[in-house]
């Protein structure tokens, strides 16, 4: 047989192509009866393979089961694509069939079981939308009259030119273009009044791949948690499973509008660690999915200065940072945040809080864009050295990189048209429609909750979703006991 079967075929400039075939090479000089000989060769290793296949395994016999896999991702659950998304099909798939629909009490389905802005016909801006045109297809920017405003053009020059090969088609750098984590950085300075270093910015494939990677990285033993707060964004208990971690869930108190008490957060570490649970990190999503809530400055830096204290990772997940609607509340980023509580410990070298480590995520799928589709994202991370740098920037390297496309709306998010440029007018028209019409909803949304008998919803102060309260009647418990789903 065949040791080698890998085949390959690259091209390189000033060479001729090669094909290589368990390390015989063919060349376009090579005569036929080479080329048959290697085809043979190929042929007869798989028809040994096959056979060898034949033998060993028996045709009933199979080697992956459900109770011969990774238990880690048999017992995670995905909760936003699952019972209700199955029944969505189905209602879809009824509202499909004439003669069904006929029958149905409405005619249309609106799926709202994950924040997908575009698939509820939310329009896309148009500057992002131009410039990843030119970035795909350059030649749109060689059309003579110009189709594009001139800083367009600019923009999408700039990301061709620092892409390998000067192509969208190119894997970048395993961290990601350097002229877009440039651009982030300069976002963050701006935001928060503090530098930011591009070096310790990572881009990647939509803000779930940061946060998957972190949490496959940060566990160290087979009694190690992460804590979470409840409710929460089901990635992260079903990565945690998966990963072979401890869910400890932290919980905010509703009737204060989904508040986060310090207190709380200590109880939660405490039973986690009667439990003889490690815990590594605790996640705080803000502003808040699904609950809709805003933290105040003071209890970030509450939860800053306990994460210190105890040794714990923060996993700050701020997607939905530019999601902010009620008058009074304001985003404050924990980078902000730990920076301000440094800067006030200066003269104390061993204050912990200078030893704290703290990863923000952000993405393109949320915010004013909603371009969840292009799963462009990004993590900045806080006080980690040099090693466990090139720890992170080797699990990058594993995947490559991310998608260059996603890159690119990265560096529009975090750098859009200013004042002056030519784009600016229209897109800030398109913004401030998209986000007026966010926060109308937002209000619309919880008072016709309120307003339904038996529901109850706090206000939604940001992101995108309403968590509201459901009081069920006895009799709804006892079919839901009766079908084991209470």
């Amino acid at each position: 047989g065949i040791q080698q079967s890998s085949v390959f075929l690259q091209p390189h400039a000033g060479y001729q192509a090669m094909l290589g075939i368990a390390g015989t090479s063919i060349g376009p000089n090579d005569d036929e009866d080479t080329a048959k000989s290697v085809s043979a060769q190929v042929r007869s290793g798989a028809a040994e393979e096959e056979e060898w296949s034949a033998k060993s395994v028996t045709p009933l016999e199979r080697r992956l089961t459900v109770e011969h896999m990774n238990q880690g991702v048999h017992e995670a659950e995905y909760a936003v694509r699952g019972a209700v998304v199955v029944k969505a099909a189905e209602v879809a798939a009824r509202l499909a069939d004439p003669e069904q629909a006929e029958h149905m009490p409405f005619k249309r389905l609106i799926a709202c079981n994950i924040g997908n802005p575009h698939a509820v016909h939310q329009e896309p801006i148009t500057f992002f939308r131009q410039v990843a045109a030119a970035v795909t297809y350059p030649a749109l920017l060689d059309l003579d009259p110009p189709v594009f405003p001139a800083d367009v053009c600019r923009r999408a020059t700039e990301y061709i030119k620092a892409m390998p090969g000067n192509s969208a088609g190119s894997y970048t750098e395993s961290e990601g273009l350097l002229v877009v984590r440039q651009q982030i950085a300069s976002y963050i300075e701006r935001r928060d009044g503090f530098p930011a270093d591009p070096e310790m910015i990572e881009l990647t494939t939509g803000a779930s791949e940061a946060v998957k990677r972190c949490i496959q990285v940060i566990f160290e033993s087979p009694h190690d948690g992460v804590m979470v707060p409840c409710p929460q964004y089901p990635l992260y208990s079903c990565a945690i499973t998966m990963f072979g971690g401890h869910v400890r869930y932290y919980y905010p108190e509703e009737t204060t509008g989904w508040s986060v008490d310090i207190n709380e957060v200590r109880r939660s570490f405490d039973q986690a660690t009667a439990d003889n649970v490690e815990v590594r990190s605790i996640v705080v999503i803000n502003p808040g999915n699904p609950c809709g809530s805003v933290l105040p400055l003071h209890t970030i830096r509450d939860i800053l200065a306990f994460a210190a204290a105890e040794g714990l990772v923060v996993f700050a997940d701020e997607v939905y940072q530019d999601n902010v609607y009620t008058e009074g509340c304001e985003f404050h980023s924990f980078k902000k945040a730990l920076r301000m509580l440094q800067h006030e410990h200066k003269g104390e070298p061993g204050h912990p809080i200078h030893k704290a480590q703290l990863i923000s995520f952000h993405s393109t799928s949320k915010g004013i864009l909603g371009e969840c589709g292009q799963r462009g994202g990004y993590m900045e991370l806080i006080g980690f050295g040099p090693s466990m740098m090139a720890e992170f920037a080797k699990m990058g390297a594993s995947g490559l990189s991310s998608n260059t496309l996603g890159q690119i709306f990265c560096g529009v998010m975090a750098c859009p048209p200013e004042p002056g440029d030519e784009s600016y007018e229209l897109y800030h028209k398109e913004r401030s429609a998209i986000f007026e019409g966010m926060k109308r909803r937002a209000r619309l949304l919880t008072a016709a909750l309120n307003d339904i008998p038996g529901m109850l919803c706090q206000p939604i102060d940001g992101a995108m979703y309403a968590f509201p309260k459901i009081e069920l009647s006895d009799r709804a418990c006892a079919a839901a006991e009766q079908q084991d789903m209470q």
